[in-house]
């Protein structure tokens, strides 16, 4: 089938769609939505048929069918068919847009990226391809050009960007070194130390932090006696990521804010973009959380402005999700995340950077949407196996609470333990699994370690770990030391929604160890609510799992259906077999005391 309608062209055999003759990428599950209500415009199409068509073999909730058509609707919105998908309450969904005409499908050769021609050298196909943002086509010809003698240091350069965008960041450090060399050839320092700080950046990725001095000290060489410019600009930026990696805070600051007053002089949005994003880092790690995530913020909105390249504007969102992942404040980060599919449906970057990918992953998964939560996951953790190998640790806990999130403890402790196996603290997750075998001493030992000695990962995430070790320890009896956590956590500012639902979780426990039933659930309710708000649902039906049991003990076996049958409810979307059996169990219980 292929059919025009406004300005667009949709081909469904080329899996193309183009708005006045230039494609428009669309994820695979979004291009897939179209053609199918495209193919059933003559009626309604109800959710159901489109989750069960769309998402075979894959549990999802409701919300990835209307995030998805979210998505197809701001594409063509943007094209001029703002009501080419109708919502019918109730009933589903209907392409509602006038066909112009019946155009037949093309094929063969000339069609690859709707941009080849048969007649096309490869270097002339790699470069349209670069164009058009069609990156893992373009590297596909980079990758096979049998003689590269023809490529100039511009080429070598777009050669690299296409192995970052399309997830092979490794493959990029081949064309920057030619290019280094090719600028210097023509005795352009500027560009050739420009690529020596892109050479620089991929090595800090993957932690070769000698390989990444030496070559941010040969961008300084090349730049010596150069005047304020973009790349000046960034070796200060850049010396300011190698120092935070390196634990250098001072500085760290020193370098960033140079990079920023620098860029705010000669006006150069990229580097903006990126100090103001490790401005915000770096006033989040020294305890000024609230300036520290206004300021990543003003960065995310910079790299949306559409003044901001899109290596720069990938490695700020990321910072930005990043931070507030550390702060578990997931309902903003998830907010982010949201304006991150958004860049990346425009710009077709799935894969750049890997991190995100993995961040977007776990906002999913915390959300929810287990099953397309564990593909983006998976491959995440792949290409950062190879992108960035001192994360992939982080992608197998991630792992791991997936598991967690569905009672399938077996395999979250293996995920745990590889993620400790690549260096990664694979906390609160690990205490949570512990407690829930009935193993609360050894998840306080854990916890008490990891906060007496963080890591920069642990000390990001300390409110969490403060919450979750005043469950275990209201657990386990030790009363003082939950006192203390909650103290601390009192003593936070501007405190986020999963944290303050935990501490609610936690004072639940105190007062049921201090003999006050009625206070626990009073806390228990507010820890509900307050992980409702956060967008948390399966934290909250956990919560709403202990709030059962406790109205049960009281008597109350009405609010005791209430909360039972919420969080059956939730667990039964997520397809989570041994969390099913324990509602089973308090039904039985339920029904039992009437």
């Amino acid at each position: 089938m292929a059919l025009s309608f406004g300005r667009f062209r949709l081909d469904e055999v080329a899996r193309t769609l183009t708005l006045d003759s230039k494609p428009v990428a669309l994820q695979p599950r979004v291009f897939d939505l179209l053609v199918y209500l495209v193919n059933q415009r003559t009626r309604v199409v109800t959710k159901e048929e489109l989750l069960d068509e769309l998402w075979r073999d894959v549990v999802v909730t409701e919300g990835s069918l209307q995030r998805a058509v979210s998505v197809l609707r701001s594409v063509l919105r943007a094209g001029g068919s703002p009501e080419a998908v109708r919502t019918f309450t109730r009933r589903g969904y209907r392409f509602c847009a006038e066909p112009n005409e019946q155009l037949p499908p093309e094929l063969g050769p000339e069609h690859l990226g709707g941009t080849q021609r048969a007649s096309a050298s490869p270097l002339t196909t790699a470069r349209e391809l670069v164009r058009l943002h069609q990156w893992s086509d373009a590297l596909s010809v980079f990758r096979g050009m049998p003689d590269s003698s023809a490529l100039t240091a511009d080429d070598y350069e777009s050669w690299a960007r296409c192995a970052e965008a399309a997830g092979h960041p490794h493959e990029s450090a081949l064309p920057l070194e030619r290019a280094v060399a090719a600028h210097l050839s023509q005795r352009e320092h500027g560009s050739s130390a420009r690529c020596a700080l892109a050479l620089a950046n991929l090595k800090l990725e993957s932690r070769d932090i000698a390989v990444a001095k030496g070559w941010h000290q040969r961008a300084a060489t090349l730049l010596e006696g150069s005047d304020e410019c973009h790349e000046v600009a960034m070796h200060r930026w850049l010396g300011g990521r190698i120092a935070l990696f390196e634990g250098h805070l001072a500085d760290a600051r020193t370098s960033v804010d140079a990079a920023l007053a620098m860029a705010r002089r000669i006006h150069d949005d990229d580097v903006e973009c990126l100090a103001l994003a490790y401005s915000g880092h770096l006033e989040v790690a020294t305890g000024n959380s609230a300036v520290g995530l206004s300021l990543l913020d003003e960065a995310g909105a910079a790299a949306l402005s559409g003044r901001v390249n899109l290596w720069a504007c990938g490695i700020a969102l990321c910072s930005v999700i990043l931070g507030y992942m550390h702060q578990a404040d997931y309902h903003r980060a998830g907010q982010w995340v949201d304006e991150f599919a958004r860049w990346c449906e425009r710009y077709g970057s799935y894969c750049f950077p890997a991190l995100c990918r993995l961040h977007r992953g776990e906002v999913m998964a915390l959300r929810g949407e287990l099953g397309e939560a564990a593909k983006f996951v998976a491959e995440a953790r792949e290409l950062l196996s190879v992108a960035g190998p001192y994360a992939e640790g982080d992608a197998h806990r991630v792992i791991g609470e997936i598991h967690l999130s569905r009672g399938e403890y077996t395999a979250a402790e293996d995920a745990f333990k590889k993620a400790h196996q690549l260096g990664w603290n694979p906390m609160p997750g690990l205490a949570e699994l512990l407690v829930a075998r009935g193993k609360p001493d050894q998840a306080q030992t854990l916890l008490v370690r990891a906060l007496d000695e963080p890591s920069w990962t642990d000390g990001q995430r300390r409110s969490l770990l403060l919450a979750t070790l005043a469950q275990v320890a209201a657990r386990t009896g030790d009363l003082e030391r939950a006192r203390r956590a909650l103290a601390e956590l009192d003593g936070t500012p501007s405190l986020a929604g999963a944290a303050r639902g935990e501490a609610a979780r936690a004072r639940a426990q105190l007062a049921l160890r201090e003999q006050h039933p009625t206070d626990a659930v009073t806390h228990l309710e507010r820890a509900v609510q307050l992980f409702i708000e956060a967008r948390l649902p399966l934290k909250a039906a956990r919560a709403r799992l202990d709030l059962t049991e406790l109205l049960l003990a009281a008597g109350d076996r009405a609010g005791a259906d209430l909360e039972l049958s919420a969080a059956e409810g939730t667990f039964r979307g997520i397809a989570a077999a041994p969390l099913l059996d324990e509602c089973r169990q308090l039904r039985a219980r339920l029904e039992a005391a009437d």
